[in-house]
């Protein structure tokens, strides 16, 4: 399955769920702090201490919630600036199922992601959890009337999605 068939298959989900505008965002505006890495081999530059994260905060598209916000924001930044951040964007599906996007950007411009279906219901078979790559995400402000502004589909350069 390609990044393309994966965003293909989430605007189906978001137009099939009718979103309209507005997000609840827990986030980026008082949280896009510096914290310390989680990570103990993550360094900075000069190989002398733990890179500095930005954690982001997370975002939730839903019936009823349709754009990103200032946590959105906050991780495109960070990803443009080469900095290190954290983002969780969770999304409802026509049941309200979430199916929950977890995204680290690394100093370099990388972004891993992992999708976790876990609790949608009707995910179908196969794994639960898959984790891609990509090499960029979109920063446009504009998005389609009527579609959520799904964080998968303003991925770009994704490798194909494994199972986790």
């Amino acid at each position: 399955m390609t990044s393309k068939d994966i965003a293909r298959r989430l605007t189906v989900v978001g137009a099939h769920a009718s979103l309209v505008a507005t997000l609840a965002v827990t986030g980026c505006a008082s949280s896009g702090e510096l914290t310390p890495s989680r990570s103990p081999s993550s360094t900075t530059s000069g190989g002398t201490g733990p890179a500095a994260v930005v954690d982001c905060g997370s975002e939730r598209i839903g019936p009823g919630s349709l754009a990103a916000g200032d946590a959105r924001r906050c991780f495109v930044e960070a990803v443009a600036a080469g900095r290190a951040a954290t983002l969780e964007s969770t999304v409802l599906d026509t049941e309200g199922d979430p199916t929950v996007y977890s995204l680290t950007s690394d100093t370099r411009h990388g972004i891993s992601v992992v999708e976790d279906r876990s609790e949608a219901r009707f995910r179908g078979a196969g794994p639960a959890r898959w984790r891609f790559v990509c090499t960029s995400i979109d920063s446009a402000e504009e998005t389609r009337p009527g579609y959520a502004d799904l964080v998968v589909n303003r991925l770009r350069g994704c490798t194909s999605p494994e199972p986790v």
